[in-house]
Order: structure tokens, then C-alpha cells, then sequence
């Protein structure tokens, strides 16, 4: 009798396993289009590349997402900046003089920022005088929350972010070496 007892409580331990690794694994229902996000970073050292990539599962990065005790973001950022900052107010208004294939620019010191809206996602390439070339598509709704404007919760970014689709979200350029996140497809 004792052994059917273990039998059986090994069986419903095995199976809330299974249901915990089933509901932790399943598709996060905010994204549709993204399966999950690629990590690759290099690093030129003469002849040679040295190359790192992980990849980040969207259901990791949703569950990470609502784990976070925040429920909304949403910030005037501009009142504790210095004068040769750039406020996100300031890239909303560059991305509204966009045109296609024809940024808006923010010039500050020496910074120059190009901003191009493309529908609901911004594109934004920092560069620097000293050859550091940042590249970042994301979501407008991001920036809009940053500036004031309006409030976005966890759920809804992580939305807009997969309604980005899959590509190339951030590239990060500084001499020899590069990080890029892309944005992998269903």
C-alpha cells in the first residue's frame, strides 16, 4: 500500500512540474510577432572577432516584465537634465520635422541626434564626435511617457515593442566593438 502511496505522489509531483514548466513556457500573449530577442555582441582585435550571442525567450522577458512591482511608466524628465541634454520632448519634436528619408536632427555640442518617425516606432541614431554610433528603433509611446505626455503600462509596452516586428531594435557601435539586439521572428 505504502508503494502505491509513493507511486502516486510522484506522479502529481511530476505532474505540477510539468504544469509549472508548461505555464512558464507557453507564448506570451503580448507578443504575436516576436519570438524572441537575440544578443550578440563583438569585439575586433586585429585579424581576429570575438563573438558572444544569447537569446532572450519573449515569455522570459514578459514574465521579468510583470514580475516588476511598476505598473505604470511615465515621467517629465526634463526638469533635472543639463542644458546640453537631450530631453525626450526635444526627440518628439525632431521626429514631427521627419520626413521620409529626411531626419529630424538635434545638434547639442557634440552630439548629433536623427530622429525619423516611421508610423507608431521611432528611429533614433546618436552619434558622437568620437566615432560612437548608438541605434535605437522603439516605440513611440516609450518616449511619449518619458516626456510627459502619457502613461504606458508594463503590458503595453511590451505590445508595442513586438508590434515593432522583427529586426534590428538596438545597435550599439563604438570602435572595434558592437551590441546589437534584434528582434527574432514567430
Amino acid at each position: 500500500m505504502k508503494e502505491i502511496r509513493a507511486i502516486v505522489l510522484g506522479l502529481v509531483v511530476l505532474m505540477l512540474i510539468a504544469a509549472a514548466l508548461a505555464f512558464w513556457r507557453r507564448p506570451a500573449p503580448e507578443f504575436s510577432r516576436v519570438k524572441g530577442f537575440k544578443v550578440e555582441m563583438k569585439e575586433r582585435e586585429g585579424d581576429s572577432t570575438h563573438r558572444v550571442t544569447f537569446s532572450l525567450p519573449s515569455s522570459l522577458v514578459a514574465r521579468v516584465a510583470k514580475l516588476s512591482p511598476i505598473r505604470r511608466f511615465g515621467a517629465d524628465l526634463h526638469g533635472s537634465w543639463d542644458s546640453s541634454d537631450i530631453t525626450p520632448r526635444q526627440i518628439l519634436d525632431a521626429a514631427g520635422q521627419s520626413a521620409p528619408g529626411r531626419p529630424g536632427v538635434i545638434k547639442k555640442e557634440d552630439h548629433t541626434i536623427e530622429v525619423m518617425a516611421e508610423g507608431s516606432a521611432l528611429d533614433i541614431v546618436f552619434r558622437d564626435d568620437w566615432g560612437k554610433t548608438v541605434h535605437v528603433r522603439m516605440p513611440r509611446a516609450i518616449v511619449e511617457s518619458l516626456s510627459g505626455d502619457r502613461e504606458i503600462t508594463p503590458k503595453e509596452l511590451l505590445q508595442r515593442i513586438d508590434e515593432l516586428g522583427p529586426g534590428d531594435v538596438v545597435v550599439v557601435k563604438d570602435g572595434d566593438k558592437e551590441v546589437t539586439i534584434t528582434a527574432e521572428p514567430r
